[in-house]
């Protein structure tokens, strides 16, 4: 800190060459100059540094040049919030280097590993310093910070090796992951308290204790998976990601992922590649279909060695080259497909007015005989929203939390409903009465972006729905009776501790052949093939 009793300097200084550098990271994803800000509108007054709950969308999330401010315009918000600014710090050399954290309230430095200044609680804007070894290179840096009330600050200073001031850290010497896709949320944000427990108040910690887990991942595999099917001789295949910009998706075929398994017994093979991000998969009538941004593809294998040497186009639907305009969910039945279309939205997730391309309708039938697509079910909902058979065989879509949502929900399709999603051009049932959902998932506190719901068919689950959560992570559990012909029911966390998508167990689906078990994916990057969840009947 700035001033040390001469004992404790010495001690530091002795200390420091001592002290191992701290090494510079090598595997920097594509990167911009300047560092990401989010702020989180806690709307409580703090008296020092707090721990976010998990899963929370941030308010505001922008990228930085430096850190220099001090308005309302730079933080986004006001009074009583949260600020995390994360980046990477570039030590243009090897050596020592001092910091000069200023804030307005409490805050805290943290470069890697190491704490390097705590200033923390309420008071007027005050520096304090702190020294780290570092190595030549990027270094994660992170900066925590809250705001009490009556004017905010957050100034970031350094005195690199050989300098003899404080001067503010430049932008070339801070970056942050380029391309991102920068979702906020309106409403309060909540911080840990003493009485929230895993499960109560925060998201569940480990896995179910009634269930095993078993990671299928086979060395040097690891795909960025975006839908997943079964195969009648119990063989799962998964597309892949491949990018926004691209024509990467592919299609594998997985064996041994059922039954007494691990890793080692899984195989996989390549089926079909240059696809444009394919988010649904189903397959029907001994082939796989795919869809994806603006079409339904038919895999045709014209030699038996199982790879698709034939993609035939199904059906096609407008699509305007927004990043957000996904096919999800596929669903084959009686002949007919069934999926979503995603509205177009900005960065940020704001929906994009106008739309750039006539998809009116969310929920639309392809015919398979003759590729005719028309409206089938449903009228507009929000973006991502996903397609399953329910109980009694009825279509059900999870709706996620948006422009015109307070918190995601759980709808029963039915003709003619709306489901309050308004598009500029106006889509067809713009006017019509807003359907109330089978649930509302309270946002930040069960589900912040959920995914595809899978029915359940064996053990004492059976009938009900499970789903993941993109953000939220984890998968919750959904509980439905139907009263005077009408859904409604509850929802429960159900299990977390699963590896996909890193500590909050990210999950974007679900999936479950003919036995009491479940497999889980992840489409983030360093995805994972699946976990497999083992219920026990």
């Amino acid at each position: 800190m700035r001033r040390l009793p001469l004992l404790s300097a010495v001690l530091i200084i002795a200390l420091s060459f001592l002290a191992v550098p701290a090494g510079a990271r090598a595997d920097l994803p594509p990167q911009v100059p300047g560092v990401t800000l989010r702020t989180y509108d806690v709307q409580i007054e703090l008296s020092k540094l707090c721990t976010l709950k998990p899963g929370q969308t941030p308010n505001v999330d922008k990228l930085m040049p430096t850190v220099d401010w001090t308005s309302d315009a730079d933080f986004g918000l006001t009074d009583m919030f949260v600020t995390e600014v994360t980046g990477n710090l570039s030590a243009p050399a090897a050596g020592t280097y001092e910091f000069r954290l200023t804030s307005d309230d409490g805050s805290r430095l943290r470069i890697g590993d190491t704490v390097v200044i705590v200033n923390d609680g309420r008071h007027a804007p005050t520096p304090v310093d702190g020294t780290i070894t570092l190595t030549a290179g990027h270094h994660p840096l992170r900066i925590d910070h809250f705001e009490h009330l009556y004017g905010q600050q957050l100034r970031l200073e350094w005195k690199p090796p050989g300098a003899q001031a404080f001067t503010l850290v430049p932008a070339e010497a801070l970056s942050t992951d380029a391309d991102v896709v920068r979702v906020t949320s309106p409403g309060r944000k909540e911080c840990e308290s003493g009485a929230d427990s895993p499960g109560d108040g925060l998201p569940l910690q480990g896995v179910h204790p009634d269930h095993t887990l078993t990671d299928l991942r086979p060395a040097g595999f690891e795909p960025q998976v975006t839908a997943m099917a079964w195969l009648p001789d119990d063989r799962l295949a998964i597309t892949t990601w491949g990018g926004s910009e691209t024509r990467l998706g592919e299609v594998y075929l997985l064996s041994g992922v059922t039954g007494a398994t691990s890793p080692a017994r899984v195989t996989y093979k390549k089926i079909a590649e240059g696809l444009q991000e394919p988010m649904g998969l189903a397959y029907a009538d001994g082939k796989l279909y795919v869809s994806e941004k603006s079409r339904l593809v038919e895999l045709n294998d014209t030699n038996g060695d199982d790879v698709a040497d034939d993609l035939r186009t199904v059906a096609t639907w407008p699509f305007g080259g927004n990043f957000h305009e996904f096919a999800f969910g596929l669903l084959y039945r009686g002949g007919h497909f069934y999926l979503n279309l995603s509205v177009a939205i900005d960065y940020g997730g704001a929906t994009t007015v106008p739309q750039p391309a006539p998809r009116p309708w969310r929920h639309r039938q392809d015919r398979q005989e003759d590729g005719e697509t028309r409206l089938s079910r449903g009228r507009p909902a929000h973006p991502e929203r996903h397609r399953v058979g329910g109980p009694g065989d009825d279509l059900f879509v999870l709706d996620n939390q948006g422009g015109w949502l307070p918190a995601s929900k759980l709808v029963h399709v039915e003709k003619g409903r709306f489901f309050n999603h308004y598009t500029t051009p106006e889509g067809p049932f713009d006017a019509g009465v807003v359907s109330p959902p089978v649930l509302w998932l309270p946002h930040n506190e069960i589900a912040n972006s959920p995914s595809t719901p899978l029915l359940m068919k064996h053990g004492r689950y059976a009938g009900q729905l499970l789903f993941g959560d993109v953000t939220y992570g984890g998968i919750q559990r959904a509980y439905l009776e139907k009263v005077n012909g009408a859904y409604q029911g509850a929802v429960f966390r159900f299990t977390q501790g699963l590896e996909a998508g890193g500590s909050t167990g990210s999950v974007s689906g679900l999936t479950a052949p003919s036995t009491p078990a479940v497999w889980a994916r992840a489409a983030t990057g360093g995805s994972r093939a699946s976990s497999r969840t083992g219920c026990r009947n």
